[in-house]
């Protein structure tokens, strides 16, 4: 696997800073990228999970990009792929009681955690969202966030994988986080407003069948598309 430490830069280019609608399918690339994996790993193909899962890195890195532009190409790479990363471990947590009923033959290499790991069967109290705090911490420190988006966005998984309504309100507060290193001093309510568009996003995630990539992505891609020309032109023309 591709360690954090020989992190590459994209074989794509950069997209440009103010191409809302490349961002917007960026994005929901990696995220399906990172379903796929998932589904992979499910399965017992450790090959597919291994290959999705690169490619789900390169996606959510140049999606760093766009959102990072002012920082370093290699930096925003290393932003991206912690995060991703964070989100594989956070999947490997939802999904062990069916993970670790499966050969470990059939996952070697695939896994970031180790498959042998005794990690239990109570998802929310796993020691292995120290790990997904750890991640996200890498990713703060690569884009210049606040750390304490780390602690919120790690508390909005654990709340969304057990289908707990606090979600929302843990998303859209790591949102705000975020969106406060994107944009120079956003305005609450533009905070409120982006982070509503954020949840809205992640409502339509959770609705892939998985069946129709293409299907997939249009359901959701016009709220995230509206979503990016707006920070965008917050960033451009100053809060609005």
């Amino acid at each position: 696997m591709i360690s954090l430490h020989e992190a590459t830069p994209p074989a794509e280019p950069p997209l440009r800073p103010d191409d809302a609608t490349a961002a917007a399918r960026t994005l929901l690339e990696a995220y399906h990228l990172q379903d796929e994996r998932e589904r992979a790993l499910l399965r017992g193909d450790a090959g597919r999970a291994e290959a999705v899962g690169r490619r789900a890195i390169d996606r959510m890195a140049i999606a760093y990009g766009a959102e990072f532009p002012e920082i370093e190409r290699t930096r925003a790479r290393a932003a991206g792929e912690s995060f991703m990363r964070a989100l594989f471990v956070q999947d490997e947590i939802e999904n062990w009681d069916r993970l670790r009923r499966l050969p470990e033959r059939r996952l070697q290499g695939a896994l970031e955690t180790d498959p042998g790991g005794a990690y239990g069967s109570d998802p929310v109290h796993d020691e292995r969202w120290d790990r997904v705090r750890g991640l996200l911490a890498g990713t703060c420190r690569s884009a210049g966030i606040d750390g304490r988006y780390a602690t919120e966005q790690t508390r909005f998984w654990v709340y969304h994988g057990q289908r707990d309504p606090r979600w929302e309100r843990s998303a859209h507060g790591a949102h705000g986080i975020k969106l406060r290193a994107m944009v120079e001093e956003p305005s609450a309510d533009a905070t409120d407003r982006m982070g509503r568009r954020f949840v809205e996003g992640v409502r339509g995630h959770d609705d892939w069948g998985h069946a129709d990539r293409t299907a997939d992505l249009a359901a959701v891609i016009d709220p995230v598309v509206d979503y990016y020309t707006e920070l965008f032109a917050m960033r451009s023309e100053g809060d609005r």
